[in-house]
């Protein structure tokens, strides 16, 4: 991974001041969700270190930083942070950098609803609320990394949280099916088709790709040994 180690010391410098607030507002929601929802905690001075409230905190400090301050400003903290320190255990940077990624991908898709839906009327406890609730779903269903022991690579991170299930099968895949084909098979595939988006061909497929509608594996093993190929869709 290449780093400007420069430009990330001298943004961080000068963006300081918030970095305090924000790392005490983390804290808080931290124990306060975890209070809630019961997740893995430690003691003293590592209550927070290489366990879930580890990687709550680090969701929730990228969700926060990209929902008030935008996706640069919190990638650039967010990475100097992992420059700063040496890393103790194997593996910790690597669950950092992914846990960060969940935070700042939530509080896009966040943003994204609130431009459709009637949020505004909202104050910023819901949205905080929310943002936990959603992060905690996420570690419950592994999304997140929880420990530095986990093989899944941060680099891999797109490939690793392919749910098989997601899957778009092009219109002659489809045909050779048969009669039986599986509902997930015409939900992800066919469904387009009546959303205006064209029959799944190659050529369309490829075109959605380059538009980062869907995602293109080529023969991929997971961490859990499963095997991915093919197009897929990113949720």
């Amino acid at each position: 991974m290449s780093i400007n180690k420069a430009a990330l010391y001298t943004a961080n410098k000068i963006l300081t001041p918030l970095r305090n607030e924000i790392n005490q507002k983390t804290l808080e929601a931290t124990y306060k969700a975890q209070k809630k929802y019961g997740f893995e905690i430690g003691t003293g001075e590592h209550a927070t270190w290489n366990n879930e409230a580890d990687a709550f905190k680090h969701a929730y400090m990228q969700w926060y930083m990209t929902w008030n301050h935008g996706e640069t400003f919190a990638k650039i903290a967010g990475d100097y942070h992992e420059t700063e320190g040496k890393e103790t255990i194997p593996g910790e940077n690597n669950m950092d950098y992914w846990n960060n990624k969940i935070g700042r991908e939530l509080a896009k898709d966040m943003l994204e609803m609130k431009k459709k839906k009637d949020w505004d009327l909202l104050g910023k406890e819901y949205f905080e609320e929310y943002a936990a609730k959603i992060i905690v779903e996420k570690m419950r269903k592994g999304e997140l990394i929880t420990h530095p022991s986990d093989p899944r690579r941060f680099e891999n991170m797109d490939k690793e949280l392919i749910n098989p299930t997601n899957r778009v099968f092009t219109e002659n895949e489809i045909k050779k099916m048969g009669k039986n084909v599986p509902q997930y098979v015409l939900d992800n595939s066919m469904n387009d088709y009546f959303d205006g988006k064209g029959m799944p061909t190659i050529e369309n497929l490829n075109k959605r790709v380059r538009n980062n509608e869907l995602i293109y594996v080529d023969n991929y093993t997971r961490a859990d040994g499963t095997k991915v190929n093919g197009y897929y869709r990113k949720k």
